[in-house]
């Protein structure tokens, strides 16, 4: 009788206890060093590997924070540890299954989603939405296509999609992400294509740009996009603007009720948050996520201000309402600095600003506006 080498055994052994081991043993990680923009150090408890938190960390430090301490907890005693502060940290950042709010819902001072969606509201028809567009992105559009020189062309063609996919959307992805890069198979793109269509953008009737949706309901579901062969200089000179744009009046013009861009990091500084932003997107939760974000703030309101200040997240406020997580270094009275503040992020889908100052936080109540439509339902005609 043949036996299974020990090495291989062991590996069974792994894969088949680490789904339960996962969700009560966690890596924990100490790490200080200087916030960018600052000059104090600032120490923050990094709690499990995730993309999450290795992309906070870029963000938050000036270049390569120290690890002072890397271990392993179980993730039950992470109560005790951050009500007591044991390692000093000013912040703890614990990405963690959502069945331990239970535990820590009424220790940690934020939740937040991995993720957020943005979805556009196209019910009201064109000129309605655009009035919804940041400033720029109005003025953008002011005769977009005799100011660009570009068109649109929609198509169900298998063959189009064939050049889409190896000649837009694989090669534009490894640019951008290069060994990060993480694309979907062929097989995969192509039922997407089969529910959905495909938008190509052109240039003296040359496709230079895509982007892949798929239709649910009365929805448009902004999947994928790409560009031709990768090259930057065809993003720059307005393809991916001409993507939404082009998208949004495709939608409008044909009786959806909403775009939605899919999911975004979930800073309000960010650059594919803003974006979708300027375009009238509304934030809301992420109804798909098995993991909360944990914020422990413990450290004095000065260092505090001065990372939500380059670190500005959107978090809950109960059921499923949010808010944003600011900061106001500079600022002694919070409230004092609220109105700036909201013209820097303004958001839809925000119900209030938490805005740390350096006397603490103060909470700002802001107009809640109304959602876009939900997904689902029939597509007007």
């Amino acid at each position: 009788m043949s036996t299974q080498p020990i090495s291989s055994l062991v590996g069974t052994l792994k894969r088949a206890v680490y789904p339960v081991s996962s969700t009560l043993i966690a890596t924990a990680s100490l790490v200080e060093g200087t916030l960018k923009g600052g000059t104090v150090p600032f120490r923050c408890l990094f709690v499990h590997n995730t993309n999450f938190n290795d992309h906070l960390k870029q963000r938050m430090y000036e270049g390569e924070p120290t690890v002072v301490r890397k271990w392993r907890i179980l993730i039950p005693a992470l109560k005790r540890m951050v009500q007591h502060n044991r390692h000093g940290f000013d912040l703890c950042v614990a990405v963690l299954p959502t069945f331990y709010e239970r535990l820590l819902g009424d220790v940690c001072d934020f939740k937040a989603y991995e993720e957020v969606r943005q979805v556009i509201d196209t019910s009201g028809g064109w000129e309605a939405m655009r009035l919804e567009f940041g400033k720029k992105k109005r003025q953008t559009t002011n005769n977009f296509s005799e100011r660009f020189g570009l068109s649109y062309r929609m198509s169900k063609s298998v063959e189009d999609f064939d050049h889409f996919y190896y000649r837009m959307h694989v090669p534009h992805i490894r640019r951008r992400y290069g060994e990060l890069s993480q694309i979907n198979s062929y097989q995969d793109m192509k039922e997407f294509f089969l529910k959905g269509l495909l938008l190509f953008v052109t240039k003296d009737d040359k496709p230079i740009a895509g982007a892949l949706s798929l239709i649910e309901g009365k929805s448009l579901i902004f999947r994928r996009t790409g560009v031709l062969d990768g090259d930057e200089t065809v993003v720059k000179g307005g393809a991916q603007t001409a993507l939404y744009y082009f998208q949004l009046k495709y939608a409008a013009d044909n009786g959806f009720q909403a775009v939605d861009t899919m999911k975004s990091a979930p800073y309000l500084n960010d650059g594919v948050f803003r974006h979708k932003a300027e375009w009238g997107a509304c934030t809301l939760p992420d109804d798909e996520a098995t993991r909360w974000v944990f914020f422990f703030a413990r450290g004095p309101n000065e260092k505090l201000a001065s990372f939500f200040d380059t670190n500005p997240i959107v978090v809950t406020a109960g059921s499923s309402a949010l808010r944003g997580v600011v900061g106001a270094p500079q600022s002694n009275n919070p409230a004092a600095a609220a109105e700036d503040i909201q013209r820097r992020y303004h958001m839809k889908g925000l119900r209030e600003l938490r805005i740390y100052g350096a006397d603490g936080p103060k909470t700002v109540a802001l107009p809640l506006e109304t959602a876009p439509p939900a997904r689902g339902g029939p597509r007007a005609v």
